[in-house]
């Protein structure tokens, strides 16, 4: 029987945070909360308005978003699991706009930055930040905004009857952003057994620690998915790191993190959960396959 639950997201409806949500959670019933800002995002989980939220962590082009590290950090959630989404970004205008008619582009700082390469040979269209890629099509919409464009996903077009004036103009076309579904508690699936930990360790600026973490962690066969500096909580003179642990053998990875704290000033686990299926990953060995073909 399907669950109705309640759930965070960053954006409106037709944002890629709403996709990446109702997709991880497709078989239950879905009530979605926008929220303006990460910050309102776990706020919300916090104060128990809604069951869960979902984050987005890292882009193929713009990398690691820094600050939900912090956030991340600073509330004591559990990541329970973790969705790639492929991100279509598109420009979206009032039907019947001419591209040569558009002066202003507006989306979410993130999204503008993915598609840098179209704003560069479009320098007649002016950059606007936005909290959200749909809400920005939904507000050249209600507004109607002659002259105006947002860059946004297919899906934002079909919902406000818009118009998608250029098609995937990303930088690159193996665009996908990792998103985190985050809970207030840890939770255990028997179907999904947890084979990731999502670690923030805490290591001296000096000294060679961080590398006797990787030293460790190669010895035990562990996979590091990501391993990145994230910026330090306050009065924190610490190296901080995120890192991400893979195993198929949970009670190995439980090992792992148990050897790395002697070797560190600090541990958090973020959460225990199962890997999603990574396309970048994918597409990496799809293309070693072709070339080890080739060469036999």
């Amino acid at each position: 029987m399907a669950k109705h639950i309640k759930i965070a997201i960053q954006g409106g409806p037709a944002s890629f945070h709403d996709t990446a949500a109702r997709q991880y959670f497709s078989q239950d019933v879905v009530d979605i909360l926008p929220c303006d800002s990460f910050v309102e995002l776990c706020d919300a989980l916090q104060d128990g308005t809604v069951d869960y939220a979902v984050m987005a962590i890292v882009n193929a082009l713009a990398g690691s978003i820094l600050t939900n590290y912090s956030l991340l950090q600073h509330h004591n959630f559990s990541i329970i699991g973790e969705r790639w989404l492929s991100i279509d970004q598109n420009l979206i205008a009032l039907p019947g706009t001419k591209l040569q008619d558009i002066h202003t582009v507006s989306s979410h700082p993130v999204a503008l930055l993915q598609c840098g390469n179209f704003l560069k040979h479009h320098a007649h269209m002016l950059p606007q930040e936005s909290s959200d890629t749909a809400d920005s099509v939904r507000a050249i919409k209600e507004k109607n905004l002659a002259g105006a464009a947002a860059i946004a996903s297919k899906q934002a077009a079909i919902l406000y009857d818009m118009e998608i004036l250029e098609p995937n103009i990303a930088d690159r076309k193996d665009n996908y952003t990792r998103f985190l579904v985050l809970s207030r508690e840890p939770q255990k699936s028997k179907a999904k057994p947890a084979d990731k930990a999502s670690l923030i360790l805490q290591v001296p600026h000096v000294g060679s620690s961080l590398g006797a973490v990787i030293n460790k962690l190669y010895l035990l066969d562990m996979h590091i998915s990501q391993i990145q500096s994230i910026p330090a909580p306050p009065l924190n003179t610490n190296h901080n790191v995120a890192i991400d642990l893979e195993h198929p053998d949970l009670n190995k990875l439980l090992v792992a993190i148990e050897e790395l704290r002697p070797l560190v000033l600090d541990l958090q686990i973020l959460g225990l959960y199962h890997t999603a299926e990574n396309p970048l990953e994918l597409e990496n060995k799809v293309s070693l396959a072709l070339i080890d073909n080739s060469l036999n």
